[in-house]
């Protein structure tokens, strides 16, 4: 046993020896570099801008103020009828047609406010039929909590749909309906 452990030893020793060299690897010598001095520095004065000064205006009148409303008189009289004298006809310009909005820019692949809507209440709607056919009672706590949060997921998108952020909308129903999908298979 001593020699088996003397034979270890003196191998590890000749193992370990053979990877040492006794010469150390001195770098190669470089020439210093020589740092050329700083460009002398010329500061000029920045240029003034010319200070524009208003020309006297005379005195102005005293500024009224105005009426904020004036008072109704009260009427107690019906008002008269009272012909007109027919006024000679006056060319007048044609009826100029409504003017329209511009419709509303959007990028390609996204689709209008009613068309954006609609899918997000399809997803919505599946997404709580999907939670509907899952018995809360049979769920333990972790699972009940990602029912709870599919649930809150749900009233969020609606409420981002209320506002018009169908694609915040969108995507909180995607991700309810795909909760209730694993709590589904599981």
């Amino acid at each position: 046993m001593k020699k088996a452990i003397l034979c270890v030893w003196i191998c590890g020793a000749l193992a370990s020896g053979a990877c040492a060299t006794a010469v150390a690897k001195v770098p190669a010598d470089r020439p210093t570099l020589e740092v050329p001095p700083p460009p002398p520095r010329v500061i000029e004065p920045t240029p003034q801008p010319e200070v524009f000064m208003p020309e006297p205006v005379g005195e102005l009148p005293p500024a009224s103020l105005p009426n904020p409303r004036p008072k109704p008189t009260p009427n107690r009289e019906p008002p008269r009828a009272e012909p007109k004298p027919e006024t000679p006809a006056v060319e007048t310009a044609p009826p100029v047609a409504p003017v329209t909005p511009p419709p509303q820019l959007r990028t390609p692949g996204t689709a209008d406010g009613a068309e954006a809507a609609r899918q997000v209440h399809d997803v919505l709607d599946r997404a709580n039929k999907t939670l509907a056919s899952i018995d809360y009672r049979k769920l333990n706590t972790a699972r009940r909590g990602e029912y709870d949060t599919a649930k809150n997921l749900i009233k969020q998108s609606e409420d981002a749909l209320k506002a018009s952020n169908f694609d915040i909308a969108r995507k909180l129903a995607d991700k309810a309906d795909q909760i209730g999908k694993e709590l589904q298979t599981r």
